[in-house]
């Protein structure tokens, strides 16, 4: 795998918990269609566990955590890899001020609000991204 340049991203797996659902989803929409060619996604559980692929990533790649709660595990599952953010983006801190509610049931299937949560995770992202590969 080709990883120079490449900026990885690393969800909040919180199984159970919507916001993880929405962590999931915002990485899966920007590494698979807002910067597929820019992106690298990281698997938690694989980094974790000391899958090469996912440490070498943290190693070769600036990291995007994407986090779902306040117990911050991807920036902890990180740290067990010796990798660092190079940004941070909390689901809750974007949601704030924007008068989104999600459901907890809605972690199976997103509803409309939730979904409307993934696109501006997204573009959090993305932004992120942007910037630490100085694009314009």
């Amino acid at each position: 795998m080709l990883l120079k340049g490449k900026v990885a991203v690393l969800p909040c797996t919180g199984v159970g918990q919507v916001v993880g659902t929405i962590a999931r989803h915002a990485a899966y929409r920007v590494c698979e269609d807002l910067r597929p060619q820019q992106t690298v996604l990281l698997c938690l559980p694989a980094l974790v566990k000391g899958v090469q692929e996912d440490v070498d990533m943290v190693a070769e790649c600036p990291v995007v955590v994407i986090e779902g709660c306040k117990e911050c595990c991807a920036t902890c599952a990180l740290a067990t890899r010796g990798g660092v953010p190079s940004a941070t983006v909390s689901v809750a801190e974007v949601m704030k001020g924007k008068g989104l509610k999600v459901q907890r049931e809605a972690r199976r299937c997103l509803a409309e609000a939730e979904l409307a949560v993934v696109e501006l995770v997204s573009g959090r992202v993305v932004a992120e991204v942007d910037r630490l590969r100085g694009a314009p």
